[in-house]
């Protein structure tokens, strides 16, 4: 996914009233901090974290409540060689949404993150 798809999945999403204008934000600034991270423009297999994100955030501002993955899914994703890179995100995301995300949406995300940096994983990481 570049930036071009992901501005255009966010419009569906904003004129569907699915997101919030602050998650659109949102997901934007955390996309191009993956962008810088990778040092990719095009971030592979990005599309369903890019998505569940601003959808996320929605929830959050709304008061709506989800339950989490499977604790054995959530197990294999701890135990992933990317699980800090993918936490160090989600620790970003907070600093931007300016508050504590839910451990279930924390799992979900850590579940998509890792995801993506391991199908990335042929990209330079930084800090």
């Amino acid at each position: 996914m570049d930036i071009q798809a992901l501005e255009e999945r966010l419009s569906i999403l904003l004129d569907s009233e699915v997101i919030t204008e602050k998650s659109a934000k949102i997901c934007l600034d955390a996309f191009q901090r993956l962008v810088r991270r990778l040092g990719a423009e095009n971030i592979e297999g990005s599309e369903m974290l890019f998505t569940h994100l601003p959808t996320a955030i929605s929830r959050i501002e709304r008061g709506e409540e989800i339950e989490g993955p499977i604790p054995e899914l959530m197990e294999e994703v701890r135990q992933s060689e990317w699980f800090n890179e993918a936490m160090a995100e989600i620790r970003y995301l907070e600093t931007i949404h300016g508050k504590p995300l839910p451990p279930e949406e924390i799992d979900y995300l850590l579940l998509h993150y890792t995801t993506v940096f391991s199908q990335n994983q042929n990209r330079s990481v930084t800090e």
